[in-house]
């Protein structure tokens, strides 16, 4: 799924940050646009891009919606958000791209397992821990309480879940079904709805 296409931008520096900033200011200026309510959801690569985006442009992105994929390792290292970034995040534990455990994408970026992501969200978030956690089904739900600045952590676990998006159509069929137990865009909705810029 990630070649050419991620690893040729990354060959060529593409600034996609630079290019989302310059969106939304444009965005702003030719429409009326409520910019406490700027968001940002993505599958696969575009998980990868929406943690960036949490990372270098907090002051503009009000929460995330990632779904089977977590950040890259060099771009956590290098992560310091300006404030707490909502967050609810999808995957799979049988995804074979982006491995729930982690692992290095086909361009030989090294991605963080679940379980490191939402670690370094729940600290950053300054979030409660450990979260609590509600079962239904295929479905585990994590919930991190008591968030700084009104912030929050959700990560929804699809057990035997493969590479796909919740409650949508399957990429291909040597990738996977998607559960149907859920809807990611119904969820990622309310979400994002909760949670406007503070």
């Amino acid at each position: 799924m990630c070649e050419p296409l991620c690893g040729e931008a990354a060959r060529d520096d593409v600034d996609d940050i630079g290019f989302v900033r310059a969106l939304i200011d444009e965005l702003a200026v030719s429409m009326n646009i409520d910019l406490r309510r700027v968001y940002a959801t993505g599958f696969s690569n575009g998980a990868i891009i929406v943690y960036r985006l949490a990372c270098e442009l907090s002051d503009q992105i009000a929460a995330i919606g990632p779904v089977a994929a977590t950040q890259i390792l060099d771009d956590q290292e290098v992560c310091h958000p300006a404030r707490s970034v909502p967050i609810i995040h999808f995957h799979g534990t049988a995804d074979n791209l982006n491995p729930y455990e982690g692992g290095t994408t086909s361009a030989g970026f090294e991605f963080l397992s679940v379980e490191e992501a939402m670690g370094f969200w729940a600290e950053w978030n300054a979030c409660a821990i450990p979260p609590q956690r509600s079962e239904s089904g295929t479905i585990l739900h994590d919930v991190y309480n008591r968030c700084s600045q009104g912030s929050a952590l959700e990560l929804y676990t699809v057990e035997g879940g493969e590479h796909a998006w919740p409650g949508g159509e399957a990429v291909s069929a040597q990738i996977g079904e998607p559960t149907m137990e859920i809807s990611a865009s119904q969820l990622i909705w309310e979400f994002f709805n909760a949670h406007p810029m503070p």
